[in-house]
């Protein structure tokens, strides 16, 4: 997986940087391959979602291939309290399932896969939406390139605390850029906007727009929990390319093995409500 080899490469930078009088060798041995789940309930508040997705994975060795490898021999399936969703293996590690989640509903999902019982729990949060996406110029700062950027207006709702995810789709591909700065303004928190107006917002200052481009902007309502989850990910993969520096330490999220806790899975399950609007550049 790309986390355990970024900490395994900060590990042996440190390690050859520090130490100039003793010779240090290292064998870095292959590890258990762990279970990687990635996905969320959606719950649309000006699109409707009918089909909900989850990804299984399985994560590399420190060396030999660095790419997750697809599980399609899972079975997953999502309770909400009432009624069991199984998910259909499609390929390509997706399960899907088709079904409308409520807002409020807590969402449990359940992977059985190698013989373990795997589980994770989370309660969809309603939020704002999306009043509208517009286009405008910035220029070129702190390594951002200049050209024309998609900007957001929401309202964030007062006396309660709000968590945003925003995700940015430029042709139907997915953007993501884990330099410093740039991720912190793609998740936030409204301690410091509560129930104010975010205008003219630039979630994404890495990726202009140019004429003929369709964007798509995603604004998921998150819990706190997937919050920190996703806040201390952002801070390892935008550590310092000045120093070298990478975060210590385990990130766990909120999958567990109810067979054997001791063979934890990575990633995050997660129940979202969220905010969808198309723009034709």
């Amino acid at each position: 997986m790309n986390t355990i080899i970024k900490i395994a490469t900060g590990v042996i930078m440190l390690i050859l940087f520090s130490s100039c009088e003793k010779e240090i060798d290292i064998e870095l041995k292959n590890t258990t391959p762990k279970l990687i789940v990635e996905g969320n309930i959606l719950l649309g508040l000006d699109t409707l979602i009918r089909w909900q997705e989850i990804k299984l994975t399985r994560s590399a060795n420190y060396v030999g291939a660095s790419t997750p490898e697809p599980i399609g021999n899972a079975t997953v399936s999502v309770f909400d309290g009432q009624n069991t969703f199984a998910f259909n293996y499609t390929g390509n590690g997706i399960y899907k399932s088709n079904f409308i989640a409520g807002a409020a509903k807590n969402y449990k999902l359940v992977i059985i896969y190698d013989g373990d019982i795997y589980e994770a729990s989370e309660t969809i949060k309603t939020g704002p939406v999306i009043e509208g996406l517009s286009v405008n110029y910035f220029p070129s700062a702190l390594g951002s390139p200049e050209g024309n950027f998609i900007t957001l207006n929401t309202i964030d709702p007062a006396n309660e605390r709000n968590f945003y995810l925003w995700r940015l789709f430029i042709n139907g591909q997915l953007m993501i850029n884990p330099s410093p700065g740039n991720i912190y303004r793609a998740i936030q928190k409204d301690e410091f906007f509560n129930g104010q107006p975010l205008l003219n917002y630039l979630p994404f200052d890495n990726f202009p727009v140019v004429s003929g481009n369709t964007t798509r902007m995603e604004q998921l309502n998150i819990s706190e929990q997937m919050y920190n989850y996703y806040y201390s990910i952002f801070n390892l993969t935008a550590s310092s390319p000045v120093s070298g520096d990478v975060p210590s330490g385990k990130i766990l999220g909120n999958i567990v093995n109810k067979s054997n806790p001791n063979k934890n899975a990575l990633g995050y399950f997660g129940a979202c409500s969220v905010s969808i609007k198309i723009k034709n550049i």
